[in-house]
């Protein structure tokens, strides 16, 4: 019996990743003293994530190599009555930086956090040749670690390495440790979290120029090292680790389709639903039955301060949800806080349709819209607001169907990036 041991871990995805490896049976082990459950459970081999990387350690009887070199456990195997500890997340961690293709080699790297994943990164950027690591965290214990407050000398930085759960779901919203605007040399940013699959460190950085990745590959390739141990075989197909992360990646995202009223968003929600199985939610439908009244009673009873307000409620409700593809409506993007939340775990789509073409319409029911000069005051106004939070850019000017193999193309790339 395999499964995976930690305090809280409702929302864990690693007993899909080990079912996709072939064991269907893995189980989910919450405890709050782990002393107690290695003395009482029954188990041939376990995953150990938060809190008891490090605490597990007392209660074995052997550590193997990387385990034994930075004291921080994430897989145990039962063996000949002896209980065995090793570190498949530093296997986990070199396959992301591989697969990301981040350049470490004389890389200035800063590693947020004091912990056994910060041990496991630390000794990983030493073996591949950082030029320097630092350490910043929030209680320093050992004389290479250093306090958040004195993050600023450490500003040329080029990588940073965040393996502190700040931000991890259900508390997306945490405030940053630090903010990156100092980091004039920044080029990577890699977040262990998996869930957002964009963090706010992750959606910081990414408006400063650097390139982002999470932790979701490391969580797949560190589940394939641990697998092998537990069948004392080494002869998982390469391939498959690859195929569970794509499908991983491809079903969290949501689909987030911005863009002008009446540019297509409803209509193509549509059309992408089957083709990606995904839940479709529209913005505007959710505040109507909110309401129970349409939006342009909503307007001229309410106001469109008002309306703004259940936008970020009907938002806020939602962002932390998987797999859907999101309609949103077409002020939505003068929202920052909206989007920030929209992009944790989403792919901003804009579809980019000719205002012109728009204004030829017969546009009724639009609280915003009474004229064609109207359409053109929109379009002018909120176009640099449509680029500024677009993930990708897709113009419709072309029939349905060539727009939507566009769209998969575009996302395809997005994906193998």
């Amino acid at each position: 019996m395999f499964g995976l041991v930690g305090k809280s871990l409702s929302h864990s995805i690693s007993p899909l990743i080990h079912s996709q490896l072939g064991d269907p049976n893995y189980c989910i082990w919450e405890t709050q003293d782990i002393e107690q459950f290695i003395k009482t459970k029954e188990f041939s081999g376990l995953n150990v994530t938060i809190p008891y990387k490090e605490e597990i350690i007392p209660f074995l009887d052997e550590l193997d190599g990387i385990a034994k070199t930075i004291k921080s456990v994430n897989t145990v195997i039962k063996r000949d009555g002896k209980l065995i500890g090793y570190n498949t997340d530093y296997y986990g961690l070199f396959k992301t930086l591989q697969y990301h293709k981040i350049n470490i080699k004389n890389q200035k790297v800063l590693i947020i956090g004091n912990g056994g994943a910060s041990k496991t990164a630390t000794l990983l950027m030493k073996n591949m040749g950082a030029q320097s690591i630092n350490i910043v965290c929030r209680n320093p214990i050992n004389e290479d670690e250093n306090s958040l407050i004195e993050v600023a000398q450490f500003y040329d930085s080029n990588v940073i390495i965040n393996t502190t759960p700040i931000g991890m779901y259900p508390h997306n919203d945490d405030e940053l440790a630090f903010s990156l605007k100092g980091f004039t040399h920044l080029e990577f940013v890699l977040d262990l979290i998996y869930n957002p699959l964009r963090t706010r460190l992750m959606l910081e950085a990414q408006s400063l120029g650097a390139k982002v990745y999470n932790g979701l590959y490391m969580l797949v390739m560190q589940a394939k090292a641990s697998r092998e141990l537990f069948l004392n075989d080494a002869n998982i197909n390469h391939e498959l680790p690859k195929k569970i992360y794509d499908s991983l990646n491809n079903n969290r995202h949501n689909l987030v389709l911005i863009g002008m009223p009446l540019s297509g968003k409803s209509a193509y929600a549509k059309n992408l639903a089957p083709i990606y199985q995904k839940s479709i939610v529209d913005t505007d439908n959710l505040i109507e039955m909110l309401e129970n009244q349409s939006i342009s009673d909503i307007f001229n009873n309410k106001g469109e301060s008002y309306f703004r307000t259940l936008e970020n409620k009907v938002v806020t409700d939602l962002y932390q949800s998987t797999n859907l593809i999101i309609s949103t409506g077409g002020g939505m993007i003068l929202d920052q806080d909206i989007m920030e939340k929209l992009k944790q775990n989403g792919i901003i789509i804009y579809l980019d349709k000719d205002y012109h073409q728009i204004m030829e319409k017969n546009i009724q029911n639009r609280p915003l819209i009474n004229s064609k000069a109207d359409v053109e005051k929109l379009a002018l106004a909120r176009k640099p607001f449509y680029e500024k939070h677009a993930d990708i850019l897709v113009k419709i000017d072309k029939e349905k169907q060539d727009v939507l193999l566009e769209i998969e193309a575009k996302l395809h790339d997005y994906f193998s990036r």
